[in-house]
């Protein structure tokens, strides 16, 4: 069986693979986003390396990866994916639920530079969030029962 190997990222700076020799992976990512205080640590990703990839040499980025921001309290989770033409697709994950009207929810993170607004659903835990990361660890989707929203990344944004 061939070993997986996964890069996480905080704040966007702080990058490196996920290793399991201190705790095991489903308890590594529940330990880093329990850490998450919306101030100093605010976000956190998770992609897989490519094949071969040397992570001592280069950590590479990849155009299809999981990312959360906020606190351990509160926070929001996206996922990135490509379809097979290559075109970028980002959804925010939520739980089962209705969602109508406008999203309500603000999420803040970089001392409140940051926020977005998100429906109550879309609104994790850390210990939540683990779950969500964790699968998307084993299998690089975001499995039933969680949802996917399909956000607008075109720039400049839509007015209404």
């Amino acid at each position: 069986m061939t070993r997986r190997t996964h890069v996480v990222e905080s704040n966007g700076v702080s990058r490196g693979p996920l290793i399991d020799t201190m705790r095991p992976y489903p308890e590594a990512i529940r330990f880093s986003l329990n850490r998450m205080n919306g101030s100093s640590f605010w976000a956190y990703s998770l992609w897989r390396a490519p094949e071969g990839a040397d992570l001592l040499d280069d950590i590479p980025l990849s155009d299809e990866s999981m990312q959360c921001a906020g606190s351990a309290e509160a926070l929001t989770i996206e996922v990135r994916t490509l379809d097979a033409d290559g075109t970028p697709h980002q959804y925010t994950v939520g739980k089962p639920g209705e969602q109508t009207g406008d999203p309500t929810e603000v999420i803040r993170w970089d001392d409140g530079r940051h926020s977005t607004k998100v429906f109550r659903n879309e609104v994790f835990t850390a210990d939540e969030a683990a779950e969500v990361f964790y699968a998307y660890f084993l299998t690089d989707t975001v499995s039933a029962p969680y949802v996917l929203r399909e956000l607008d990344l075109s720039w400049p944004p839509a007015r209404g």
